[in-house]
């Protein structure tokens, strides 16, 4: 509105000097001599220098600032790609990243919204303040686990180590994976179940009848998994591999719940094989082998197509358990670490032992042959 009427009121006087007698009145009334208008010239001159050192006196400000607070040894930044930086006072991580170049997340802009700024802070962590307001609630959506922190909202007074937890160009989709699927090392209970005689059932029904029963076998199985504490983990054609333990504030738990999740299994095996008895030639076995050791257990996969699964030679030797059912024939194989930590009483039960590609100990275990073998 201001320029609007600057406007209209230089319109009128273009309009108004377009007659010679007006503009000889306005020069004469103006008084404009030599002297007056040196004057005004003088007082512009002024008036462009304070308008030029108010628009620079802010950067110079900072300059000064920055090598005021250098002077002090500012809390310094440590990021993976190598560098350390200075985190200015009151600046928060993102800030400081950012004012050095370094690519890092933030689709929302550093509003604690999209979580995708996250970082775990490696060293540090007990002298910032605990996370609050906004970052505490991002921070509880996608289920952080400890150490985990939002860039964008922890301003740092003293040195920090950092390591972002999303690549530099990730999106908003990628904001809502869990916090907590990153990979740790950590005892858990890995389980495999695998069907037997899958070949002769595709050599005998026809594609769709197969897919049906398999559709039917895993649904079950994922029943028993749901009803014992057990994850799903990863799907292998025509078995499966599930973790216990997860949430477990002792991982002894999750031995013991895979006890209870191999008999809850059989048990609805039984059940199904019931039901399908006119459509199957024979009834469906299966064999399970389950080990309690340390795995990387984690988030693995594509970004957008991660699974929670478990990694190492806890899952390679619980492999080779589940394939001795075949050569015991026995319904579950468990090892001599998953019996102790579930707390099972085998007395009575030969201890075998037997190789492991890859491994110079031998595994022990015990074979269950019947389903009596397995407490409730």
């Amino acid at each position: 509105m201001a320029l609007a009427g600057y406007v209209t009121a230089g319109n009128q006087v273009l309009r108004e000097a377009k007659n010679p007698e007006y503009t000889r009145s306005v020069l004469k009334d103006s008084n404009l001599t030599d002297t007056a208008l040196a004057e005004i010239g003088r007082i512009a001159r002024i008036g462009w220098s304070i308008h030029l050192a108010l628009v620079l006196l802010p950067f110079a400000a900072r300059s000064v600032r920055n090598w005021h607070y250098h002077r002090r040894r500012p809390p310094m930044l440590v990021h993976p790609n190598g560098r350390t930086v200075a985190v200015h006072p009151g600046a928060t991580v993102l800030e400081t990243l950012r004012e050095n170049g370094i690519p890092h997340a933030s689709v929302c802009g550093g509003r604690a919204r999209c979580t995708t700024c996250r970082i775990l802070v490696t060293n540090g962590l007990d002298r910032i303040p605990v996370a609050s307001g906004l970052e505490a609630k991002a921070l509880a959506r996608i289920g952080a686990t400890p150490g985990m922190r939002l860039a964008c909202q922890i301003r740092p007074t003293s040195d920090i180590s950092v390591m972002p937890l999303l690549a530099a160009d990730a999106n908003a989709a990628d904001g809502t994976v869990r916090g907590g699927l990153k990979g740790s090392e950590r005892l858990i209970t890995v389980v495999f179940v695998d069907m037997r005689g899958s070949t002769t059932l595709g050599e005998a029904k026809l594609p769709y009848d197969v897919l049906f029963i398999l559709n039917q076998f895993f649904h079950e199985m994922t029943k028993a998994l749901v009803a014992t504490n057990g994850h799903y983990s990863q799907f292998t054609g025509d078995g499966l591999m599930a973790l216990y333990g997860l949430n477990a504030a002792d991982p002894a738990i999750g031995a013991a719940d895979a006890v209870r999740g191999a008999r809850e299994m059989l048990t609805r095996l039984d059940q199904l094989n019931h039901q399908l008895r006119e459509d199957l030639p024979e009834p469906l076995r299966i064999g399970i082998g389950i080990h309690h050791s340390t795995a990387i257990v984690g988030a693995m996969g594509p970004p957008r197509s991660q699974i929670l699964t478990a990694i190492g030679d806890t899952v390679n030797t619980c492999a080779r358990l589940e394939s001795l059912t075949k050569e015991y024939d026995g319904l579950v194989i468990i090892s001599r670490p998953a019996a102790e930590a579930a707390g099972l009483n085998l007395t009575g039960h030969e201890l075998h032992q037997a190789p492991v590609k890859g491994r110079n100990e031998l595994v022990q275990f015990y074979v269950l042959k019947t389903l009596t073998d397995l407490p409730i």
